[in-house]
């Protein structure tokens, strides 16, 4: 094997660079001589380009919230404030963000602050990793990491998440339709203190994850849930005065968690989704959120 040094100038500084071939074929090195063999190699030659594969594809190495579980919280947080969400003016949105929101109207009250908001969605999906895994699966993510953001992979990512959205809003949905009074009235009632959000976030998330395995993922499906649940759960201030305020996060999910497992008849003529949600035939276009939408915005029912 041989070595032999090249530069422009007899006596480089230690600024010009230095190149050395070597000859795979000749067990021995040698500094000196000017022939090249056909089968010599460069070492320190400059490596390929970062934007190409060795095969010539290209390679897009991009950062994307829904790629990591750290960032996915902010993703969603963003997306369950849609124009015409229930969150609307619920959640105070930065100046950064609100002129992609509409305005708010004078009967909505601010309730939450982002951040806080932003926390909750984390709580829930903390607690969803079997649905995280259904809607954002790790090979899915693996490939649009590589393939870039045009790619059909790269789609299936923002789809599952999107999907992912819908769930959790199929469940809030629920709840302010279930707890009117609540849902409106955060000075006499527990939903939106920081207690009762804690509660309302883990029992979302069990929900959701109940719903999604049993494929009963339509909007009637969270609401007889939650209807159950509010049957049995008063969420007045004045009727939980007697606990103590480090006590109330789980007292609340305690009462919350034994309604949801009371049985009540299921309505009539409503059947389960068919297959599961991992069952999605994605295509390669632009297929259903889910197999109860089309192209509805995450925007309230029609």
């Amino acid at each position: 094997m041989t070595a032999q040094h090249f530069s422009s100038d007899p006596s480089p500084s230690p600024a010009q660079r230095t190149l050395y071939r070597v000859d795979l074929d000749d067990p021995y090195v040698s500094i000196a001589g000017d022939a090249l063999p056909p089968s010599t190699a460069m070492i320190d030659a400059p490596p390929p380009a970062p934007s190409t594969r060795l095969d010539g594809a290209p390679i897009f190495r991009i950062d994307h919230p829904l790629y990591e579980p750290e960032s996915r919280a902010a993703w969603v947080a963003d997306e369950l404030l849609a124009p015409g969400s229930i969150f609307h003016g619920r959640v105070h949105v930065p100046a950064a963000k609100a002129s992609k929101k509409p305005a708010r109207t004078k009967e909505a009250t601010t309730h939450l602050t982002m951040a806080t908001f932003t926390g909750i969605i984390g709580q829930m999906l903390h607690q969803s990793a079997y649905v995280q895994q259904i809607c954002l699966p790790d090979e899915i993510i693996d490939e649009a990491v590589l393939d870039g953001p045009n790619s059909l992979s790269h789609q299936k990512v923002e789809q599952g998440g999107q999907l992912l959205a819908r769930l959790f809003l199929h469940y809030w949905r629920a709840v302010a339709t279930a707890f009117p009074e609540a849902w409106d009235d955060p000075h006499d009632h527990l939903l939106w203190h920081p207690h009762g959000l804690t509660a309302f976030a883990k029992l979302g998330a069990h929900v959701v994850q109940d719903q999604v395995a049993a494929y009963d993922i339509r909007q009637h499906y969270f609401d007889e849930v939650l209807e159950r649940i509010a049957g049995a759960v008063s969420l007045a201030k004045a009727d939980h005065a007697h606990v103590p305020a480090r006590q109330m996060s789980s007292h609340l999910f305690q009462l919350l968690a034994s309604a949801r497992h009371t049985k009540s008849p299921r309505r009539p003529g409503l059947m389960a989704v068919p297959g599961g949600v991992s069952d999605i035939n994605w295509g390669s276009a632009a297929p259903p959120l889910s197999p109860d939408v089309s192209s509805v915005p995450l925007g309230p029912e029609n």
